[in-house]
């Protein structure tokens, strides 16, 4: 009977240790999604040893070991080249429960798939990873630009602008909003693709011109503003949005003033048109009066 209960109680010791030795995992992994290749970028995880003693922690991108950290070892980091990155000298700290590492990227060749994995000391050995992708890409440095946009605009006028997109390596998608509202159909013209190859990558450009009459409700209930916006969006990437948006004030529409003007207008004409007759009445009476003159001085000579 003594017998049962110390086998019971080195089955249940064994069953803890068991449960213990299995609990080493990494906690969590920071690998930016999408970064721009001009930036560098820091790699991070956390690991929960639960009792083991740390062997070492590894970075891996695409299965190629480009980072090491052994506390038991000397020299403690090591680093190793690999296609695409660099490690940045100094910028780096692991301990038993993280590790963080620096890096700078070197253009389309930088993206990857990038692995943390820990593993414990003897005894055990107990290993742990976790990985996750990252999209090295040029993207957008500034805010989308609006041309030919005037500070103010009279109703009933007509307006055209053109919204151009920085350089991207990936594509993007321009959008125009007027007081809020998308264009109406036919107020938009195609969008312009110009493509230039930088950096190793193609970068292109959209621009998107948007034309309309300053008519309708749009924008009489808007206080006599017109607020036009651009966005630049890449697809599957929202935290990449960019937008401008610019204000114009509006002045009503005044017929009348027109009619006084046209009515100013056909007076000076006709006041023109007086003075160019008279002027030609002068010019054929002095030509008859020269002729005239020629005349008696031949008639005198002779």
């Amino acid at each position: 009977m003594d017998y049962d209960w110390l086998l019971l109680l080195f089955f249940c010791f064994s069953l803890i240790d068991m449960q213990r030795i299995s609990a080493l995992f990494v906690t969590d992994i920071s690998v930016p999604e999408i970064v721009d290749f001009r930036d560098n970028v820091t790699l991070s995880c956390s690991y929960d040893m639960r009792g083991h003693t740390l062997n070492s922690v590894k970075w891996y991108k695409d299965r190629l070991e480009f980072f090491r950290y052994t506390p038991l070892m000397r020299p403690v980091y090591l680093k190793f080249p690999v296609a695409g990155i660099q490690v940045l000298d100094g910028k780096y700290f692991c301990n038993e429960s993280t590790c963080r590492v620096d890096l700078s990227l070197l253009g389309a060749k930088s993206t990857g798939t990038f692995k943390c994995e820990v593993s414990g000391d003897a005894p055990h050995f107990k290993l742990a990873a976790k990985e996750d992708n990252m999209t090295v890409a040029a993207l957008p440095q500034s805010d989308p630009l609006i041309e030919s946009f005037n500070s103010m605009y009279r109703m009933e006028e007509f307006l055209s602008a053109t919204c151009s997109s920085d350089y991207s390596s990936l594509p993007t998608k321009l959008s125009w909003y007027i007081n809020g509202e998308q264009p109406m159909l036919g107020e938009l013209q195609p969008s312009i693709d110009t493509s230039i190859p930088a950096h190793d990558y193609i970068l292109r450009r959209q621009r998107l011109q948007v034309h309309f009459y300053l008519q309708g409700q749009r924008f009489y209930q808007n206080g006599n503003v017109l607020k036009l916006k651009c966005v630049a969006e890449i697809e599957n990437y929202p935290e990449l949005r960019r937008e401008m948006t610019l204000s114009a004030a509006l002045t009503p529409f005044n017929d009348n003033l027109n009619n006084q003007m046209l009515k100013h207008s056909i007076p000076s004409a006709a006041s023109a048109q007086r003075n160019c007759l008279s002027t030609r009445t002068c010019l054929i009476s002095g030509f008859f009066a020269i002729i005239l003159l020629t005349t008696k001085c031949l008639q005198r000579q002779s």
